[in-house]
């Protein structure tokens, strides 16, 4: 997992953590936990599983991303949710206050958002990397 964009940014996206509120508490997964997901449900994306051994899932603004707690309680759901909308293979990772999912597009490494009630699709960020040093960004310019 060397080619991992965020592994550079470790000590700037830590010290984001460690300055929001909605963070307190969060802990990094076990690699153990992380394979039994794995084997239950699907891979993850290489950058989000780097993100939850590291540091876990983040809250730091919206999109929550999930840590694998809540990714395992919401998984099943947000598979049938999104079985609504047209989409090609995808990731659920995490949700805004709307209701919407947040997901990465597995073809193109977008991240996209999908709400039922309004059956669209909206990009979010390019990538899961970027989304998260946009969310590190908030914190940086309030604190």
């Amino acid at each position: 997992m060397s080619n991992v964009v965020l592994a550079k940014y470790f000590d700037r996206i830590k010290a984001a953590y460690e300055v929001s509120a909605f963070t307190e508490g969060i802990c990094p997964e076990t690699e153990d936990r992380i394979i039994q997901f794995e084997a239950k449900y699907a891979s993850i994306p290489t950058e989000y599983r780097w993100l939850l051994l590291n540091l876990g899932g983040c809250y730091l603004a919206e999109p929550w991303i999930f840590g694998l707690k809540e990714l395992e309680e919401n998984y099943e759901a947000y598979e049938e949710y999104m079985s609504e909308c047209e989409h090609g293979p995808a990731f659920p990772f995490g949700g805004l206050g709307d209701g919407s999912i947040v997901f990465i597009d597995l073809e193109s490494g977008k991240v996209r958002g999908y709400n039922n009630d309004y059956a669209d699709l909206e990009e979010i960020a390019e990538s899961f990397s970027s989304l998260i040093l946009e969310l590190v960004e908030q914190v940086e310019s309030f604190s």
